[in-house]
């Protein structure tokens, strides 16, 4: 109610009748002793202050909002609580009342041979479902965010229970299972009406509307694997013609699959699926969403991803074909099978040792778990079951992606990053190159009970913050010296001899290290989400009872809460992750000037470093930070002057409110060749560095 007066008060101030303008000074001094914040923003307004001095529309309207945002701080703090106590493993005792386990699937479903490593698919799915039993973990977490949403408790339920059983569901040791939607409403002992059709194609048109998004479509070309196409192009230098629309999506529906990647950190409403993913497997997850027209024949060819995929059909139905991996074979990465060039169609699947495993039609609701590197493929053309001539609807699954294998938790990233750390040349795998895949080349003419060892992912403790956690990083370091010496005990004992025996343990730390700090920047990214998504609900809500739509002004504030500006900050800390790892694998090189030379920066170097005229940059705005020019440098560096995006003048900001893009680069007297720095290595060390690097 005081946000709305408020609002009301800035449009009796837009009209210039003196009566309207002495109720507007009279309401907002009454707002005086109820909130002080809100009555100083209102008279901004009222008094007429510049125009550059207070505040935009667009953020007047964010800072409105205040109370939202300070209660979503206070339920952070409270997740934060259910996060740790989850994370630690205190808290996985049982509820003790019994719920009932009847149902059936809802799909027609045809399990038709065992997985590659020997994994029983009926065994596997009993397992998983017999853990769906209510628990205090999901219950507690599911109350921290929305405790009336069933669906909700059952997506934290869903992953707790895969990761329960992790070693026997995923890898090449996995198995593909289906659990259909009744089936895992009776195992929970709730209702999934909202698990069942938790995004519409109605809430597609109006993620369009809301934000800007962006997809792609799938397609296959003869004798290519599949690749993405974009599904729209700017039609203008405009904003506005710039975003994907409703009629974009429709075109591209009509030859193939339109994809959205990572639609789970863009669209607020599937952000808290995606969230529970993350903590209930505490693995950096993210999801995609999969749209296709009733009636694709080949909906999405035969292919394999590179992440442990649980699959939830929202709307409509799909028919799913699960093989089991083909043999590896030297120049194919196994979990990019079937993409890009690499055509993999059913026979060539079958005759590179690809087994049918599992055929399945997912129905709303419907749940489909596949491993890592298994093939499969899609078809919506499907006969109508129900016998009233009424139109198939269009199909719409998501795919909560485990990415172990993405961001390298398994034992071929650990041994790849210590023999770079030692400056050891990988002389048995190869892929040393920045742009090499570590899952390309030899790595696959390996005996397969070793390649499988090298490619398996970490167990589901590793990144847990406490005892468990640590004995896990124990278990992997044994494990990682095992599998380094059955490789090449050349390479393995050279690592050792120039870093010592614990060069294992220090690989497992780092990257420990960095899938802890992406996990986090996972969780941030998704809460972002949530936050924006009560924000917009506070705006509706604040002119759902106008007779006229209320279209809010695209403010520069406004704008960079769009998920396209608001996710990529988010991306930017996952490459300085990123890059801190590589940091750590170069650095001893770098100290004895036999590798990749150049200092490693600090983690708040786009903060710190020095400032010229003439770098882009990213200031702060009014709370958020906007694409400017550095236009002047004051008194002994500490303050400075930039130009934004739109012409405006910031002046004296202090170099704490300027973002650095990029470090500067490096002064170059000819040492630096092909971007790197070799000053400081020796004649003899630069000619090895050049003859590895096939430089004359």
């Amino acid at each position: 109610l005081l946000q709305t007066s408020i609002w009301y008060c800035l449009r009796m101030v837009s009209t210039k009748d003196t009566t309207m303008v002495s109720a507007a000074l009279l309401l907002a001094t009454s707002f005086l002793t109820i909130s002080t914040q809100s009555h100083t923003i209102a008279s901004a307004y009222i008094l007429g202050i510049p125009t550059r001095a207070r505040p935009s529309a667009g953020f007047l309207l964010h800072r409105g909002y205040n109370r939202v945002t300070r209660e979503s701080a206070v339920r952070r703090e409270a997740r934060a609580d259910v996060r740790s106590v989850y994370r630690t493993g205190s808290n996985e005792a049982f509820l003790t009342a019994s719920h009932p386990r009847s149902g059936s699937a809802s799909s027609t479903a045809t399990a038709v041979g065992n997985s590659a490593g020997g994994s029983d698919v009926v065994s596997v799915r009993s397992a998983v479902l017999a853990s769906l039993s209510p628990n205090t973990s999901s219950a507690a977490w599911t109350e921290s965010y929305s405790p009336s949403d069933g669906s909700l408790y059952a997506f934290h339920a869903l992953f707790r229970a895969i990761r329960k059983h992790a070693h026997r569901a995923m890898g090449w040791e996995g198995s593909p299972f289906l659990l259909g939607a009744k089936e895992v409403e009776g195992a929970i002992g709730q209702d999934l009406g909202g698990f069942m059709k938790c995004f519409t194609y109605d809430d597609l048109e109006q993620a369009l509307v809301d934000d800007f998004l962006d997809a792609g479509k799938g397609t296959a070309d003869k004798n290519r694997g599949w690749k993405m196409a974009a599904v729209s192009n700017p039609r203008g230098s405009s904003f506005a013609s710039a975003r994907m629309t409703s009629d974009d999506v429709v075109r591209a529906l009509e030859s193939g699959t339109v994809i959205f990647n990572a639609i789970g950190a863009h669209v607020p409403k599937l952000a808290l699926p995606t969230l529970a993913a993350c903590d209930a497997s505490n693995v950096p997850c993210a999801s995609n969403m999969y749209v296709t027209h009733a009636g694709q024949r080949t909906s999405a060819p035969p292919h394999t991803d590179r992440q442990d995929v649980v699959v939830v059909q929202s709307q409509g139905r799909k028919h799913w074909k699960v093989y089991s991996p083909p043999e590896g074979r030297y120049g194919a990465d196994p979990y990019a099978r079937g993409k890009g060039d690499d055509d993999l169609p059913v026979h060539k699947l079958e005759k590179e040792g690809g087994r049918l495993l599992l055929e399945v039609t997912l129905q709303s609701g419907d749940v489909l778990f596949i491993p890592a590197g298994f093939p499969h493929t899609t078809s919506t053309a499907l006969k109508n079951e129900s016998g009233d001539g009424e139109e198939e609807e269009t199909s719409i699954h998501l795919t909560f992606n485990i990415d172990t294998h993405v961001w390298g938790m398994n034992y071929l990233n650990l041994r790849r990053s210590a023999l770079r750390r030692a400056g050891v040349e990988d002389t048995a795998l190869g892929q040393d190159g920045e742009e090499d895949s570590e899952y390309v080349g030899a790595v696959n003419l390996l005996p397969p009970q070793l390649r499988e060892g090298l490619m398996t992912s970490l167990p589901p403790d590793f990144l847990r913050e406490d005892s468990e956690g640590e004995t896990s990083a124990v278990i992997v370091a044994k494990r990682l010296a095992e599998l380094a010496r059955e490789v090449d005990t050349t390479t393995a004992t050279e690592a050792e001899t120039a870093m010592g025996p614990e060069i294992w343990a220090d690989a497992v730390t780092a990257v420990r290290t960095q899938a802890t700090e992406i996990l986090s920047i996972h969780r941030d990214m998704y809460l972002a989400a949530v936050d924006e998504g009560e924000i917009r609900s506070a705006e509706a809500a604040m002119t759902a009872h106008l007779e006229i739509d209320v279209e809010a002004e695209m403010t520069p504030e406004r704008m960079q809460r769009l998920s396209l500006f608001r996710v990529q900050r988010f991306y930017e800390q996952i490459d300085n992750a990123k890059n801190g790892l590589r940091g750590w694998e170069k650095e001893r090189a770098s100290m004895s000037g036999g590798g990749i030379g150049g200092s490693v920066l600090s983690p708040d170097w786009e903060f710190t470093l020095p400032l010229k005229v003439g770098l882009s940059v990213e200031a702060d705005l009014g709370g958020a930070f906007f694409p400017a020019t550095v236009t002047s440098v004051k008194g002994d560096g500490s303050l400075f002057d930039v130009k934004f995006f739109d012409g405006d003048v910031g002046t004296g900001l202090e170099r704490h409110m300027i973002k650095l893009l990029a470090p500067p680069p490096v002064e170059d007297d000819g040492s630096i060749i092909d971007g790197v720095d070799t000053s400081k290595m020796t004649k003899k060390e630069l000619k090895k560095w050049k003859k590895k690097q096939g430089i004359k």
